[in-house]
């Protein structure tokens, strides 16, 4: 008897689906679709006579299009063909050949939602495909110079793309009314853009067929619960798949095998259609068009009516005297607990009271008793809108049942008054009811949710679908209004205590409802209410909270631990509270922390967990909901220091184990604005002093050996709030009772002193440039280096920590130099990383990604120092010098330093040895350009200088116009900055999923040529070009 919205169409769902490119013919089948600037079959063979472009599968697929085709149908004109160009179509190029059944591993670069987002294998074959492709693209672009040449709807065509202007392969899918642009997808990342037809070319006829690199797939055997996919299911889907390597399963092919329906196996051990079936935000696909079909067949059963009962009803017991019985009396204020057992509309709804279940258990005792004695009558033919004893068809028992409609001559739909739901049932089922049994009144109570309304004409399907997960198949409470119509006007209120949600609170905060006066519902249509000036906003109320205080006075507390990052930091609540898990679509209390662009970063209050999360997840908070202080108290762990410079990850492992779930005795030793220093005692034992035995930790000074009796600091500087901003300077009576126990500290600096790999002698090699500063001071990249990632992945999640802590409570109060190292916040995902500086500059910084090669400008408050312990672990670049028989002058002319950057692509290294800090390498120019050692042309370079001659340019040089060089530098400047490469996410820190700003979004939803090294010895899996895009090594 689950209720189910209403207007779910799964036929009208698919129809409203993207049918880009699908004969006119199923469309003119699916009626409902609205035809799209796309004319022709993007399958087609066949071509329009009249304009040579336009694609058809047959003369009645055109027929069927010309309507719309006329007006843009031109003759063919030759000399825009004039070059008679053969132009490639979708289906002259190979199709991708998996087996049913396959696994495939790879990556999601473009994501849409579960209905379409494009998948690249890590096959050798596909991404040397990928590789071949952008290669020759780049070298032999297509020439159709003096002619316009207008590409044609389903054409392959190689394409500019607009943020780094390199070639691609596009698929034309519409063409502008005008011809003078055309909407494109890029066939091998799966992004797509509008470019004007000036940067479109004909695809070279000698460029191999390859199959799109990136597989266009769906979701196998799900459909979305309202007609397309919501909001909040595509950023979850996108969090879950985002920068991680995938293995999907192939179940079907699609479309002449361009389309791929597929399923992942997540990290979290499930199906993706699986989570989206347990978490709501899909119907299975089978019980979808069985959900249509029986909407439909109740339609059907209420346009039966009266006619059906005329017919037969001459001189039969038509039960006029059974009338339905009163409903259940309220009283506006009760307040009861309800299930619901019967769903349309927050204005159509019904529910059941939970204290009246015995009742109507003695109710179907004596209606089982009543209907026992009483013999099927040949004569009983109730009226429509009379009460009788109906026979459920699932359990057999009977139940108070009002006639609603006769579908046909023998059988009835009822409604079962004290629940709610209908069926079809035999007249064979249907008794006649005593005038005892109809003195209880109606169970089921109609209800209209009160404050809310449309906020257009109708319930969006949206609103229904959210309202109905929060309150089916559970028990609410509601609060009795007023009264509308015969219907209750109701609030509903779902969870208990501090985590109640009022729901149309939460449908107004969502804007799946607008506020509603309920007095204007209180109106009759006979008596309209006078007109009244519109009453002005109400005025804000300020958010006031508080944080649960721990007893300083030297009790012992029973406590659990809810967030646990180490010794020195975790979160602990001293009542029982729900498990916190991120995916499970549950609201929660939330301080937002940080500002991130279209997302932010927040710490979930009444459990101690940090989070990014899309702005379209969070909702402003009332001040009811604030009553509650916070349950989750920062600690750290009186009496222990890590024995080295940070706590080791088996010392992690082993205190998250002692204490994560269990029942812990703490005893507070100080209290500071950031939180409570404590005692431990898990099963009996000190947790400090089993570190110490475990050599996981050292004494940290003089231990605390009794409680702070007055606590140095007041339990109301841990509350936040609408409280003063202003510090006051501690005095002697406020100073820490234990002057040895301090929280952790961090040193950071911008040390320039960083260890670099020393490279071995006497090797020479080609470099792979990652950034220049001058020639006496530049970084490498080389294509051969074996990186520790599980060495790399503990580094990130300790930066992180770092950062975080840093700038929560410092600045930056230091100017760095060029060749610093730091910590940068990288622009497009929000993490911090470790770089090297390269610019200095006033409002911002120009900084090397020291682990991954690529460089950026970033703000001067996305820089921050490094301590000296994350230096340890060797830097993928390699700080280099040039080795030189004369000095070299402090300050480097422009002109000489773009001259070291542009033959710096083209050179071959030779290590000469290392001077403490840097590996100093000889450079030699080509043998096909002399060969000369690129230190003298540097030199030579600078005695023009001195004479104050003008100094020549790159293309002076000697051999500037040789070919082209074989390594691209990583660091170069584009139109969007490289991102760092993919590190193994720690297995504690949140994947930074989020979405970027508009600006940052159109940069990665675009292709861009590879830049650097490919390889396969140094374990990375993937890197990402400029766009964000990941590729395989």
């Amino acid at each position: 008897n689950r209720a189910v919205p209403p207007n779910i169409n799964p036929i009208r769902d698919l129809a409203s689906l993207p049918l880009t490119g699908l004969c006119s013919i199923v469309r003119r089948g699916l009626s409902t679709i609205a035809v799209s600037s796309f004319h022709g079959c993007l399958l087609g063979i066949f071509r329009c006579k009249g304009c040579k472009k336009t694609p058809y599968c047959s003369v009645d697929c055109q027929r069927e299009d010309w309507k719309a085709h006329r007006h843009m149908c031109k003759s063919f004109d030759p000399e825009t063909d004039s070059l008679n160009i053969q132009r490639i179509y979708l289906k002259d190029l190979n199709v991708t050949k998996y087996t049913k059944g396959a696994e495939i591993q790879g990556a999601v670069v473009e994501f849409n939602s579960p209905g379409r987002f494009f998948f690249l294998p890590e096959d050798p074959k596909v991404l040397e495909a990928l590789m071949s492709i952008t290669a020759e693209l780049q070298k032999n672009p297509s020439s159709t110079v003096g002619t316009h040449y207008v590409p044609c709807v389903g054409e392959v065509c190689s394409v500019q793309f607009s943020c780094d202007l390199s070639w691609y392969r596009g698929l034309i899918q519409t063409l502008a009314a005008d011809q003078k642009s055309a909407h494109v997808l890029y066939i091998d990342y799966g992004n797509a853009e509008n470019v004007p037809v000036e940067r479109i070319k004909p695809l070279n006829i000698a460029t191999k067929p390859y199959c799109p690199c990136a597989m266009e797939c769906q979701i196998a055997g799900v459909v979305p619960i309202v007609d397309s996919w919501s909001t909040e299911c595509c950023m979850t889907v996108r969090q879950l798949l985002g920068a991680k390597t995938l293995t999907i399963k192939l179940v079907d092919t699609l479309k002449n095998g361009r389309v791929h329906t597929v399923d992942i196996q997540l990290s979290i051990g499930k199906q993706l259609s699986t989570f989206l079936l347990e978490q709501g935000y899909a119907f299975a696909e089978a019980a979808a068009v069985v959900l249509q079909y029986l909407i439909s067949l109740l339609g059907a059963l209420l346009e039966a009516s009266m006619e059906n009962f005329k017919r037969c009803c001459e001189g039969k017991d038509i039960n006029e005297w059974a009338q339905p019985p009163e409903p259940l009396t309220l009283t506006i204020g009760d307040r009861f607990s309800v299930v619901v057992s019967h769903f349309q509309s927050p204005t159509d709804f019904i529910v059941q009271k939970v204290e009246n279940a015995g009742v109507i258990q003695d109710l179907q005792l004596k209606l089982r008793e009543h209907c026992s004695r009483v013999e099927t009558q040949q004569d009983f033919r109730p009226a429509p809108g009379t009460v009788c004893c109906a026979q459920f068809s699932e359990d057999k028992q009977w139940y108070r049942a009002q006639v609603l409609a006769y579908s046909t001559e023998k059988s009835v739909c009822v409604g079962y008054i004290d629940f709610g739901n209908s069926e079809e049932v035999d007249l064979n089922h249907l008794r006649p009811i005593s005038p005892a049994l109809l003195a209880l009144p109606k169970q089921a109570i109609s209800c209209i949710l009160a404050g809310v309304q449309p906020v257009e004409d109708s319930w969006s399907e949206e609103c229904i679908s959210t309202m109905l997960r929060m309150i089916a198949n559970k028990t609410v409470n509601v609060e009795i209004q007023s009264a509308h119509k015969g219907k209750a006007l109701v609030a509903i209120i779902e969870g208990e205590g501090y985590s109640e949600i009022n729901v149309a609170e939460l449908l107004i905060s969502a804007n799946y409802a607008a506020p509603a006066d309920t007095n204007t519902l209180q109106q009759t249509e006979e008596t309209p209410a006078p007109a009244e000036p519109p009453a002005s906003p109400p005025v804000c109320e300020p958010l006031v909270w508080s944080c649960v205080e721990l007893p300083s006075d030297g009790q012992t507390v029973v406590l659990s631990t809810s967030a646990v990052t180490s010794p020195a930091e975790f979160y602990c609540c001293n009542n029982s509270l729900s498990v916190f898990f991120t995916g499970d679509g549950k609201w929660y209390r939330a301080m937002v922390k940080e500002l991130l662009g279209d997302v932010v970063k927040v710490n979930f209050v009444d459990f101690g967990h940090n989070m990014i999360v899309g702005k379209g997840c969070l909702r402003s908070i009332t001040p009811k909901l604030l009553k509650l202080p916070f349950q989750a108290v920062r600690c750290w762990l009186s009496g222990v220091r890590p024995p080295g410079s940070e706590w080791s990850s088996e010392a992690l492992l082993w205190f998250q184990n002692l204490v994560d779930g269990a029942q812990l005795l703490a005893r507070v030793v100080s209290v500071s604005q950031q939180g409570y220093s404590v005692e431990l005692e898990s099963g009996g034992q000190s947790v400090a002093a089993a570190l110490i035995s475990q050599q996981f930790a050292k004494p940290s000074g003089n231990l605390c050996k009794d409680p702070v009796r007055s606590p140095t600091t007041k339990q109301e500087d841990l509350r936040g709030g609408d409280q003063s901003q202003a510090s006051t300077p501690a005095s002697n009576d406020t100073q820490a009772v234990c002057e040895d126990e301090e929280e952790p500290s961090e040193v950071a600096t911008f040390s320039s002193a960083w260890k670099t790999t020393e490279l071995p002698l006497n090797e020479t090699f080609q470099p792979c440039v990652a950034a220049v500063i001058n020639p006496t001071l530049f970084y490498l990249l080389r294509p051969v280096q074996n990186v520790d990632q599980q060495k790399l992945q503990e580094v990130m999640s300790e930066l992180a920590l770092h950062c975080s802590n840093y700038q929560s409570s410092s600045s930056v109060d230091s100017r760095p130099v060029p060749g610093a190292a730091c910590c940068a916040q990288f622009s497009v995902d929000k993490i911090w990383y470790r770089a090297i500086i390269l610019e200095v500059g006033e409002a911002e910084m120009t900084v090397v990604y020291a682990d991954y090669g690529n460089s950026e400008k970033v703000p001067v408050s996305q820089i921050l120092p490094i301590p000296t312990r994350l230096l340890q672990l060797p830097f993928k670049i390699i700080r280099c010098t040039l080795a030189g028989n004369e000095p070299f002058p402090v300050e480097w002319p422009a002109q000489v330093q773009q001259v070291f950057r542009s033959e710096l692509l083209n050179v071959m290294a030779t290590v000469q040895s290392f001077d403490g800090s840097a590996n100093v390498l000889s450079l030699a120019l080509p043998p096909e350009r002399g060969g000369r050692n690129l230190a003298a042309v540097i030199q030579e370079m600078l005695h023009v200088h001195r004479k104050g001659s003008p100094l020549p340019d790159a293309s002076q040089m000697p051999g500037s116009d040789a070919a082209e060089p074989s390594c691209i530098k990583l660091g170069s400047t584009t139109a969007s900055p490289d991102e760092p490469e993919d590190a193994a996410e720690p297995a504690d820190a949140v994947t930074n999923t989020q979405e970027s700003t508009p600006q940052e979004q159109k940069e990665m939803d675009q292709p861009t040529s590879v830049h650097g090294w490919y390889r396969s010895g140094d374990n990375l899996q993937r890197r990402r070009n400029h766009s964000g895009r990941f590729l395989t090594d």
